[in-house]
């Protein structure tokens, strides 16, 4: 698994000296592979992006720590590191030209990181010349494996997009210019918006959902006639293609496409995955069935954390699928407690490693939401967040359905919330872009998250004046007047707190059901579609996230600890005392957390998978642990589809 990064490696893991700065311009450390790789040699590895957030990580651990591990400080920025580290380190470049000597630097620099395993393997049989135009007609081929010169028909085109934002490859920007320039000129996509569908899953989805639904259409149409046979008017029908069928096939089954409302006896077997219609018992348990064999398979390969936040996506689908429909609650419940096994593995030893990595291209953590926001924007482009408090995956999925029927579209990705999974720790982390550690003082509460948000903000150039915050929406009669960011001219960036998730969660008799009831409940008022409407219309470019999800949970019975404990929640007891702490982790049913991030005297322990420091068999729905549903949440840029059908 070395490959390319034995290089990367061999340059830090035998020097002696005790701090090391390495300018990492090609983002080569961020990987996780890496990471581990230095870890398991005693480094410990720190991202310097911002310096008053290094240096206090620094002070309150390593300055004065003589039994610290060797330090490793990357940056990814061209800055130069403050002279009293320089004087006692090791300084260190990176540079991607070393690694692919044979490819275009100016190129490779595009490619996504996680895709320089395949890559690597491709550049030793590269023959060619290093210029740009003959790197990226062999990388097309080779790494990306799209025959863009062979490619004439529509058929082609949709099993190449199919393949690539179905398998959620990234390809670079300049490997978008490059194929919508060679297949411009090609008669059979003339009336297609190549730009858009090469470079947006998104657009590409909601494009192919009108194709499919002017299909079904037509197809219902001859039918009702009987003017022809259908197979002899559809036979050469871009959508009756074998691959593109059964890729379609899939995205509807796992909810990246949206069924069409047709209601016709016309109707083949084959052409029920993409109608919408009160599923029967046998759909349902094709569904599920496909969606659970999926997560198995995922879950025996995961290792990265990208790995876990696919296997999320699918969970989320299958959790709405089996509430929706009443159907399976043992097999799924025993599937969770299966992934969850796993999954809590891998945070206990490699949760760290996210820590370390950039925020860029995409957010691993949910504090990195603010900056990519901020990298994102252009000029003085107005933005807004929407924190909906509490959101896990299967409620997200909920949501966005629901948008989906008023034109929403959805660029969507996934992030972790940090641990223990509560409004105070992970929602504050948002809304601050920092690490916990840095806002000590109020990690217990949430106060102060109006001032964190307005002072990141500040840091980056935006007065105070044009920065807006507003919690606890939600729950009112959707009134626009009362909206800051549409009552206040001057906002540039807004952000806000919608609760009213966590509440259902905190009130659910009836478990995942009574959420499920009630989020359905609240979705009908529109409260989210005239908000995400108006802020939209005023020029906002609109995020939407949580700060943590929800699971369900059994009571292993309370524990009577008194003063001893400075923190109760349902699934997670914190200690100032580190002897405490110590004597609750002997003493109590639990796993113990490390303080990785958290402040010194924050000692975490969280309830097993499925249980709750509440009355003994006592059912819940709550948060504060470290299971998938609770941990991985959705990070969302909001769009309105505009008349085009294509957002256009």
């Amino acid at each position: 698994m070395l490959g390319w990064r034995e290089a990367i490696i061999g340059k830090i893991q035998y020097q002696q000296t005790k701090l090391i700065l390495v300018h990492d311009y090609d983002y080569l450390l961020s990987d996780e592979y890496i990471l581990r790789k230095l870890g398991s040699h005693g480094f410990d590895i720190i991202r310097f992006d911002d310096s008053m957030t290094f240096r206090y990580l620094y002070e309150q651990q390593y300055r004065l720590n003589s039994s610290s591990p060797q330090l490793v400080i990357y940056t990814n920025e061209d800055i130069v590191f403050p002279y009293e580290f320089q004087k006692q380190a090791l300084e260190v470049e990176m540079d991607l030209q070393h690694i692919f000597p044979k490819f275009s630097a100016q190129v490779i620099r595009q490619i996504n990181r996680e895709d320089f395993d395949a890559l690597y393997t491709v550049h030793k049989q590269y023959t060619g010349s290093s210029s740009d135009q003959e790197t990226l007609e062999y990388i097309i081929k080779h790494l990306y494996k799209i025959p863009y010169d062979v490619m004439d028909s529509q058929v082609d085109l949709y099993k190449s997009l199919l393949s690539i934002h179905y398998n959620n490859i990234d390809l670079p920007l300049v490997v978008q210019n490059f194929l919508v320039h060679e297949w411009k000129h090609i008669p059979a996509y003339h009336k297609v918006p190549l730009e858009k569908i090469v470079e947006s899953p998104t657009f590409f989805y909601h494009f192919m959902e009108q194709k499919w639904a002017e299909f079904v259409k037509e197809f219902i149409q001859v039918q009702q006639t009987q003017i022809k046979d259908t197979i002899e008017v559809y036979q050469s029908h871009p959508l009756l293609d074998g691959d593109v069928r059964r890729l379609m096939n899939d995205l509807f089954m796992e909810g990246f496409l949206s069924k069409v409302k047709v209601s016709s006896e016309f109707i083949p077997n084959w052409m029920r995955f993409g109608i919408e219609k009160d599923e029967n018992e046998e759909d349902v348990e094709v569904k599920s069935h496909h969606l659970r064999e999926k997560i198995d398979e995922y879950v025996q390969n995961a290792t990265l954390y990208k790995d876990w936040q696919e296997i999320s996506g699918l969970i989320g689908e299958l959790k709405l699928t089996a509430i929706l429909n009443d159907h399976h609650k043992v097999d799924i419940d025993n599937l969770m407690e299966t992934v969850n096994k796993k999954f809590m593995k891998w945070m206990i030893t490699q949760f760290h490693t996210l820590t370390s990595l950039p925020p860029y291209p995409k957010p691993k953590l949910v504090h990195h939401i603010p900056h990519v926001i901020d990298k994102e924007r252009k000029n003085s482009e107005k933005v807004a967040l929407l924190v909906l408090d509490g959101m896990n995956y299967s409620q997200w999925k909920m949501v966005q359905k629901y948008l989906r029927g008023y034109q929403f579209l959805f660029e969507e990705q996934q992030v972790f919330a940090w641990v223990p999974t509560l409004t105070s720790v992970s929602r504050q982390a948002i809304l601050s872009g920092n690490i916990p550690l840095t806002f000590s003082q109020t990690i217990h509460t949430t106060a102060s998250e109006e001032k964190l948000w307005k002072s990141f903000w500040e840091n980056q150039g935006v007065l105070k004046q044009y920065v807006a915050y507003q919690k606890s929406l939600g729950k009112e009669k959707y009134d626009r007047k009362n909206i800051k960011a549409l009552a206040r001219k001057s906002t540039k960036v807004y952000g806000a707190v919608i609760d009213v998730i966590d509440q259902f969660t905190h009130h659910a008799v009836l478990g995942e059901k009574s959420i499920t009831s009630d989020l359905k409940l609240w979705l009908e008022t529109n409260y989210l579609v005239n908000l995400l409407d108006d802020l939209i219309d005023n020029g906002y470019t609109v995020y939407l996230t949580s700060d943590h999800g929800n699971t369900n949970a059994t009571g292993i019975g309370r524990i009577s600890e008194g003063v001893l404990v400075d923190q109760k929640g349902e699934r997670v007891r914190v200690y100032n005392d580190t002897t405490l702490y110590e004597d609750a982790v002997s003493k109590l049913s639990g796993l113990k957390w490390s303080n990785v991030g958290l402040p010194d005297d924050y000692n975490v322990l969280l309830a097993d998978y499925g249980q709750a420091f509440v009355p003994k068999n006592h059912s819940i729905v709550t948060h504060g642990g470290i299971s998938i549903e609770e941990v991985i949440v959705p990070f969302v840029r909001v769009q309105k589809n505009k008349g085009s059908g294509l957002g256009e």
